[in-house]
């Protein structure tokens, strides 16, 4: 290790380095408060050699042709969506399960993976009441 000292390159104090050729600071807080010196400086020097704003972003103002064509893009997708989308991968909707349900042979459905009970009444499905129920064969 070197025994000399170093003067610190933010403050000017003398300090013994803990580590050869590495250390230029005498603290972390020297360091720190270099680096951000040197930060502001930059931001300085680059505000004055340029003309342009720091923010260069602009919020443009709604209106009333941009909502227009928003709307105009919107109803263009929803037409070739369902232009394009089979009648098969269309999503079904209540009035399509309220159809299914009336198509439905009777009230019962069977349920095949309920075996039946000890007096041979069979498992069914109930549409109305949503539930399940054991009916016998009369």
């Amino acid at each position: 290790m070197d025994n000399y000292l170093y003067p610190c390159h933010y403050c000017g104090n003398q300090y013994k380095p803990n580590r050869r050729h590495k250390q230029r600071f005498c603290s972390n807080s020297c360091r720190v408060n270099s680096f951000n010196l040197n930060k502001k400086k930059n931001s300085v020097v680059k505000a004055e050699g340029n003309n342009e704003p720091k923010n260069p972003v602009q919020i443009e103002k709604m209106s009333l042709s941009g909502v227009g064509n928003a709307a105009a893009g919107a109803l263009v997708a929803k037409v070739a969506t369902d232009f394009f989308t089979s009648h098969d991968n269309k999503p079904a909707t209540k009035k399509d399960i309220s159809n299914l349900i009336r198509t439905l042979k009777g009230r019962y459905s069977p349920i095949n993976n309920i075996p039946n009970r000890q007096d041979g009444a069979r498992a069914f499905y109930d549409y109305q009441t949503q539930t399940y129920v054991y009916l016998t064969k009369n």
